[in-house]
């Protein structure tokens, strides 16, 4: 599937080891070594069906296993933490890098109105609405 690959830099494409996506999965920025340059770190929208398909399917286990054996053992836990332990190493290529979105600076020309200017305007119409 397209969903499930290594992470890769999207200025030079070099793809990122297993180790190195663990380690920057819940960071916000990557350097690339290779190029030097920045990426955003996202993950993939999938990640959140994954997880709620763990839990669903962890939930389904536990009652099953109740359900059958009507006694929780040491196996049972283990069984029941086994789809925990497959979303966490799917989650491995579900990291995906973005280049960073470059913000537009506004026209030189016009200077923008402050936060407290908009304030103090809004304030002032709200004030003439009261007084008829």
């Amino acid at each position: 599937m397209k969903k499930f690959r290594k992470a890769r830099c999207p200025h030079c494409g070099e793809k990122l080891s297993l180790l190195r996506t663990w380690t920057i999965k819940t960071q916000g920025e990557y350097k690339c070594p290779k190029c030097g340059g920045y990426s955003n770190i996202e993950l993939d929208p999938a990640v959140y069906f994954f997880s709620i398909g763990a839990i669903v399917l962890s939930g389904l286990i536990y009652l099953v296993w109740m359900v059958a054996v009507r006694t929780l053992s040491l196996p049972a836990i283990l069984f029941m933490l086994l789809p925990y332990f497959l979303f966490y190493l799917l989650c491995f290529f579900l990291v995906r890098l973005r280049k960073p979105t470059v913000r537009r600076k506004p026209p030189a020309g016009r200077p923008q109105p402050s936060p407290h200017q908009q304030t103090q305007k809004f304030t002032t119409e709200r004030d003439r609405r009261r007084t008829f």
